[in-house]
């Protein structure tokens, strides 16, 4: 009895010290770790996913789910329990989307995926905060996600990073120190890449007056006026931050004017070839030299975890269907949770949980490696692609250059 009795007292003593010299973060991991593996055998970890599974926005939002739900048939366990992955229809409805969002934090979730579009992802972003749960947006873009909440965080880009991948496709591939950016007057989506393009040729040329800007006002129908500003400041590349269906107009007055500009878009241009506002039109033609960024391909080995990625899609869904960024967006984002979740040493720590993914640094993903900055925002490779005719292929890689 007094050997046992010793031998308690002296693994407690033991303890006690080990918890002392590695701090109360370890202390809490354990006290977590300890209880959760010996009295909650049957426990599973539970990830929200936090999307329209009905409503208008169901359909798009789908790829995002797929992702995930493929991201957690190959790895469905974490700190050696398993994933469950737990749904809330937002409906997509502000005022369900606020509901979906307390059931999710009634269900314990760990960490929220989702959702899809910026306002439906706000409407859960002080919900989660107020119950210190961390969630990770998939292709919710606007800034304001991040910038309004500690808890959130994201794996696509945001808009203006565009800019910034734009510009080193101009220094980088194409060599020039010097381009043009064409922007609709008062477009604050377009302002804010465009400052970003700018500011970035600036930094590197050491030129604050290497790019120019040039404005149009809303209703243009005849753009020669502005082909000529770019044509007589002696500049073959244009960023043109715009939509599809604008890109497509201007790119044809381009072609059929005769000015061989080196144009350079932003994602919505993946649309161009549908868009073909007169079917008389050639769009292989003007087309053609064209790129835009696209952020993922299936073509471009963006990091070790791409080709798992590939390969599990192609087993699942068949060698035709292309996986689209959102897809592989919404892999990543699961992929992300869980390493957090390993980072943390504990899945009932929201705080810490959240710590750890602000400290995520080139994490393998289906799109790239993905770091978090301060803001929650990822820093990642963007790949570039260029229509030959009319058919996309990627020919450049923009990968981040730390402190620039």
């Amino acid at each position: 009895m007094k050997s046992k009795k010793r031998t308690a007292v002296l693994l407690s003593a033991m303890l006690a010290a080990s918890l002392l010299l590695t701090g109360c973060d370890t202390y809490d991991n354990f006290l977590a770790e300890f209880f959760e593996k010996s009295e909650q055998e049957e426990t599973v970890v539970k990830i929200g996913v936090f999307e329209p599974l009905t409503g208008a926005d169901a359909e798009a939002a789908e790829a995002e789910i797929r992702g995930v739900e493929l991201a957690h048939e190959l790895f469905p366990e974490v700190l050696g329990f398993p994933v469950e992955l737990v749904y809330a229809d937002n409906q997509s409805d502000v005022q369900a989307a606020a509901e979906a969002a307390h059931s999710l934090v009634e269900q314990d979730v760990a960490v929220i995926l989702g959702s899809y579009k910026s306002v439906l992802t706000l409407a859960g972003s002080d919900i989660f905060a107020e119950a210190q749960i961390p969630a990770i947006g998939i292709t919710c873009t606007n800034p304001i996600i991040t910038q309004t909440s500690d808890y959130y965080f994201r794996v696509c880009y945001v808009d203006a990073f565009q800019g910034n991948s734009a510009a080193k496709y101009v220094l980088e591939h194409l060599g020039l120190g010097s381009a043009a950016a064409l922007q609709l007057q008062d477009d604050d989506y377009a302002g804010a890449m465009i400052e970003q393009f700018t500011g970035k040729i600036a930094r590197v040329t050491e030129d604050p007056e290497s790019v120019t800007v040039i404005e149009y006002p809303e209703g243009t129908e005849d753009f020669k006026k502005y082909f000529e500003m770019i044509r007589e400041a002696g500049i073959t590349a244009v960023f043109f931050p715009s939509d599809a269906k604008q890109a497509e107009e201007v790119l044809y007055q381009a072609y059929e004017g005769g000015y061989d500009f080196q144009w350079i878009g932003i994602e919505d241009w993946a649309q161009l070839p549908a868009v073909n506002l007169n079917p008389l039109r050639e769009s292989a033609v003007y087309l053609d030299g064209a790129a835009y960024i696209a952020g993922f391909d299936d073509s471009a080995q963006m990091s070790d975890m791409t080709q798992t990625f590939l390969n599990a899609y192609r087993e699942k869904y068949g060698a035709e269907d292309k996986p689209t960024n959102a897809v592989a967006l919404g892999f990543d984002a699961y992929l992300l949770a869980i390493r957090a979740i390993e980072d943390a040493g504990s899945f009932q720590q929201g705080t810490l949980i959240s710590s750890k993914l602000s400290s995520v640094f080139e994490m393998p993903g289906a799109t790239g490696s993905i770091t978090l900055n301060a803001q929650g925002d990822p820093i990642k490779e963007v790949v570039i692609e260029q229509y030959i005719k009319d058919q996309p292929q990627p020919v450049f890689t923009s990968v981040p250059v730390w402190g620039q």
